[in-house]
């Protein structure tokens, strides 16, 4: 979801419901009227979940900020009850998290993917290994099929360095162009380690790809059937027959599988909050959603309240706690 989602809501309510707009026919500022209205409708109406309709809120405070337009109705207690309102009237549905693609289920994704040329199987092979390894989220190696394709925001070859040679890589260093949290496109790099014999090393898979496909530097780093960019829908769509074939239920599962299993396998080998952040270059808490805690962690953790022996000085949680290199 992007800021304009929330901004398009609005302007589709006052298309709708005209006499909300100001008296000039402008649609911002919104007023206090408009606001109220427009929130009750995407409850209403629209059926959105009370986070949904405050993120919106979000968007449209964006819209004001950006056109230097002071936007105090959304700060209205008034405002506040509504969602409240609506919070209680409809509650609040049970999140529905897709299942983690862990190292296992990425190993019969790949023994279990049929593909209709070597070009396809090379493309398809390193991008699902990309994403479980890179902590990748399916739009920054994807591109919407509507959009064109363009060099400047979307990942090519001439992103990926094969260190210290494509002949003998220990590892990788990928440069997205642009991701959610690089608004500003400055490139976020990503180092991935080779994992020699494993059929599930990215590093490998990409080496092949670059060894058996050859394109020119600038061109997309994974290509469709048809050599055109690899979509998302093309690629969900390829992904979940592969889970199908696999025996899974693919509609468990989406692109965003492959960061949920970022956060899960990180937390279960004892990675600390910093670490798992690092990592999958969450900037917020929210990976948290994405860890699964097994019954047999939980009853060890409740164990060790009776027997944990106190520490001598005050203790600082390890995701407090910087690494030393950083200290």
């Amino acid at each position: 979801m992007t800021y304009r989602t929330g901004q398009k809501s609005f302007t589709d309510f006052i298309i709708l419901y005209p006499q909300f707009r100001n008296a000039d026919g402008s649609i911002l500022p919104a007023s206090q009227a408009a606001l109220l209205e427009w929130v009750a409708w995407l409850g209403g109406a629209k059926r959105l979940q009370p986070k949904t309709i405050k993120s919106y809120v979000t968007h449209l405070r964006s819209a004001h900020v950006d056109g230097g337009i002071s936007f105090s109705a959304c700060e209205s207690p008034l405002l506040q009850r509504v969602i409240r309102g609506i919070k209680r009237y409809m509650g609040e549905r049970d999140r529905n998290p897709k299942l983690p693609i862990t190292r296992e289920v990425l190993a019969c994704i790949l023994a279990s993917a049929t593909h209709p040329t070597l070009s396809s199987k090379l493309n398809m092979e390193a991008a699902v290994t990309t994403a479980f390894a890179g902590f990748l989220r399916c739009g920054e190696f994807t591109i919407q099929a509507s959009k064109a394709f363009d060099p400047s925001i979307h990942i090519t070859r001439s992103c990926v360095q094969f260190m210290p040679s494509i002949a003998a890589p220990s590892h990788i260093v990928i440069t997205i162009p642009s991701s959610k949290t690089d608004p500003f496109r400055k490139g976020v790099a990503i180092t991935i380690a080779s994992a020699p014999g494993a059929h599930t090393c990215a590093v490998s898979a990409l080496k092949a790809l670059f060894e058996f496909v050859e394109r020119p530097p600038e061109s997309p780093l994974f290509l469709q059937d048809d050599d055109t960019p690899m979509s998302r829908g093309f690629f969900i769509s390829r992904l979940r027959a592969a889970l199908t074939r696999a025996g899974f239920e693919a509609a468990k599962f989406s692109g965003h599988s492959f960061r949920h299993r970022a956060a899960s396998s990180a937390a279960a080998v004892g990675f600390n909050d910093y670490e798992i952040q690092l990592l999958g270059r969450w900037r917020s808490d929210s990976y948290k959603l994405y860890i699964d805690n097994s019954q047999e962690c939980l009853l060890s953790l409740s164990s060790r309240l009776h027997w944990a022996v106190p520490h001598s000085q005050p203790y600082e949680p390890p995701s407090l706690l910087l690494p030393s290199y950083l200290a």
